[in-house]
């Protein structure tokens, strides 16, 4: 197992001393503590995982109770069901969820895209993507019905009150603090008071129980994270999935025709001495979808090369097979020049390519027949064009020009 790199972030900026602990995956209870510029510690990540503890005073934790089980329904009603709560606009803010709670509510940490993009973006832009960012106050012990769960830490105090709840405040609004959140005096506070982080109890008219031991906050918070229990902020459109999803989406429809052209041109002029080798291997289902798309009429599958050996034969000894691949990159270009183009279909037969698209709007059939008329790269014979709720569906045919 990996080791793991916390960090507690207090500010992203590169110059911001930040304490920082490299631990064992098995630790349990020793956690050994530094402090350092924060952009010198991102070199320390490298095979490692890294646990971001940003600071609670930018979260806000609430519980709501939803007839729901499933987290992504949950998700999509929560922003609504705490709205009336929240002074900022729902649009702005990020919600992610706990773990469902035997009494069917939800945790839910709240915090703003803004602050979100602030934390994310000073290590996405270094090359370092965190596999967790946890609100600080969920790595304090989880209180019982008569305590809450406090930490020291510097001129801040970091309040836990219940299992997805909590709050941050100075050491001078303390006691206001704890007023609102307990008026009737009912809890007892177990704090957690590291070395070097004077305190006094005495100040405080509740029921004190002071923990000691501890060299420094991190520890503190590090030996009660029990992650599976937290709530990881990296949800939604932070999410690791869908970072890829971003990055890949703008690419798909030139790597999917790009890769056609080159697959069937290397195989065209090379299959006998290539044989698709590994990337057969490794894109077979693709190829197989590929392949009943452009031969239809050969429905049933059973020795893929040896079927596109026959098939390209046919093509090359009729003088169609270099037509195909002038009318594939045609297409390529066209739908690259047109924006909100995309390729559904592609069919070839009698020396013709038959292409199925979708655009969001009919403007985009004039424009793809004036590039036609502009590039003579083929001959263009629209053969419908139907609008509806889901957009423009297109089918043209090509001929060599």
């Amino acid at each position: 197992m990996r080791e793991t790199l916390y960090i507690h972030l207090r500010a992203a900026e590169p110059g911001a001393i930040t304490a920082y602990c490299i631990a064992r995956s098995d630790a349990v209870a020793s956690f050994a503590i530094e402090q350092a510029p924060l952009e010198t510690l991102l070199p320390l990540a490298q095979n490692r995982r890294v646990v971001v503890l940003v600071p609670s005073a930018d979260v806000r934790l609430a519980s709501v109770r939803l007839p729901v089980r499933q987290a992504s329904k949950a998700l999509q009603a929560i922003p609504f069901a705490l709205e009336d709560q929240l002074a900022d606009d729902v649009e702005t803010l990020h919600f992610a969820l706990g773990n469902r709670q035997a009494d069917g509510s939800w945790p839910v940490a709240v915090v703003a895209h803004a602050r979100m993009a602030q934390w994310l973006g000073f290590f996405t832009e270094r090359g370092l993507r965190p596999d967790a960012m946890i609100p600080d106050v969920l790595a304090l012990p989880v209180p019982d019905d008569r305590h809450f769960s406090l930490l020291i830490d510097g001129n801040e105090i970091i309040v836990r009150t219940h299992l997805g709840g909590g709050f941050v405040c100075q050491r001078e609004d303390l006691v206001l603090c704890l007023q609102i959140a307990d008026p009737e005096r009912t809890r007892a506070l177990r704090i957690i008071v590291p070395r070097e982080q004077a305190f006094d109890p005495t100040t405080l008219t509740w029921p004190v129980e002071a923990l000691h031991g501890f060299a420094h906050p991190l520890e503190a918070l590090l030996q009660n994270l029990r992650e599976a229990h937290a709530i990881n902020l990296l949800q939604g459109g932070y999410s690791a999935r869908q970072d890829w999803l971003r990055l890949w989406r703008p690419w798909r429809l030139t790597a999917a025709l790009a890769g056609c052209v080159i697959l069937l041109g290397v195989t065209l002029h090379g299959v006998q001495a290539y044989r698709l080798g590994k990337a057969l291997d490794t894109l077979s289902a693709a190829n197989r979808q590929r392949y009943a798309e452009i031969f239809p009429n050969d429905a049933r599958i059973v020795d893929l090369p040896t079927q596109l050996d026959r098939q390209l034969a046919r093509l090359a000894g009729s003088g169609a097979g270099p037509a195909f691949l002038t009318l594939l990159a045609a297409t390529a270009d066209a739908v690259a020049a047109v924006p909100g183009l995309a390729v559904q279909t592609v069919h070839y037969r009698e020396s013709a390519l038959y292409v199925g698209l979708s655009a969001q709007n009919l403007q985009a059939v004039e424009q793809l027949k004036n590039w036609f008329e502009r590039s003579r790269a083929a001959r263009l014979d629209v053969q419908s064009a139907n609008a509806g709720a889901e957009g423009v569906q297109i089918r043209i045919k090509l001929t060599p020009a």
